[in-house]
């Protein structure tokens, strides 16, 4: 297999809340829902999403830095015509394909302050190279870091902790630094505390003729929280092609974001891709 076809692990954290609409209502507690997993329910970042603002910030890259001398019109339909030979367009195929964003930490809040929980699974396959860890104990969590013993809050549940473990285990290089306290919970209870810990905003349309809030307008928003560890996997069919755009949108997605609300303070993204010898994303 070649090398460049085996996906690549990045990583993001949600430097602010995060909302990718689903497009519709469901009964519960907010009127604008976000995608969620069919079969888990746990939110995430749709492949097509990461696809289509990864394309629009490459083109806006290319155009910023590769065609600056040209005009304005000549500048965009470059970079465009740039952009299509690596994502394609409805007559050819793309270099890239873009899989969609799982939640690998979530941040819940507990008297310790701010515990990031994540799966078994999810660990293993996101965070471990070698030996991988193995927990079974459905009534207890596992704390994998910080200085977490006896009982633990998470929200409104009470966990008792399984803290055998005499140091904090490794995580990743690349979200080493974002983690402070974290444990592993029963995989029957990760999309509950998720979804009971979703940031639940409220908005009212105002009339621009009056300034006044619209009568009846008031509607509420889902949004992942801040904090949280994203992972996902891009792969290319030209190796040096994927961390050359992941290098040139990073700080777009940094300061620009993902998803809708962005104008209200939401969707920025910091990216940390499985780092190799000579560079790391961001850098």
């Amino acid at each position: 297999m070649n090398r460049s076809l085996e996906p690549e692990k990045v990583y993001a954290r949600a430097l602010d809340p995060v909302h990718i609409g689903a497009g519709g209502y469901r009964l519960g507690r907010a009127d604008n829902t976000i995608v969620r997993e069919p079969s888990t329910d746990i939110p995430k970042i749709p492949g097509t999403s990461i696809a289509g603002v990864t394309r629009e910030f490459y083109t806006a890259y290319l155009a910023d830095k590769k065609f600056k001398n040209k005009s304005a019109e000549e500048k965009r339909r470059c970079a465009e015509e740039k952009a299509k030979s690596i994502f394609g367009d409805e007559n050819s195929r793309g270099l890239l394909r873009f899989y969609d964003g799982q939640i690998l930490f979530f941040p819940v809040s507990s008297v310790r302050g701010t515990v990031w929980i994540t799966t078994e699974q999810l660990f293993n396959y996101w965070c471990v190279k070698d030996e991988k860890i193995s927990y079974e104990d459905e009534n207890k969590v596992y704390a994998i870091r910080g200085d977490l013993k006896e009982r633990l809050n998470l929200g409104w549940l009470l966990f008792e902790v399984d803290s055998e473990k005499k140091e904090d285990v490794d995580l990743p290089d690349e979200i080493n630094g974002w983690i402070k306290r974290a444990v592993i919970v029963p995989e029957n209870l990760f999309s509950p505390i998720v979804n009971d810990n979703l940031e639940v905003r409220t908005s009212v349309r105002i009339d621009p003729e009056t300034g006044t809030a619209v009568e009846g307008a008031l509607f509420t928003y889902e949004a992942i929280p801040r904090g949280t560890i994203f992972g996902f996997e891009i792969a290319a069919e030209k190796d040096e092609k994927r961390k050359e755009v992941l290098k040139a949108v990073s700080p777009y997605l940094k300061y620009l974001g993902i998803g809708g609300m962005v104008t209200r303070g939401f969707g920025r993204l910091e990216l940390a891709a499985e780092h190799s010898e000579d560079e790391q994303v961001g850098d």
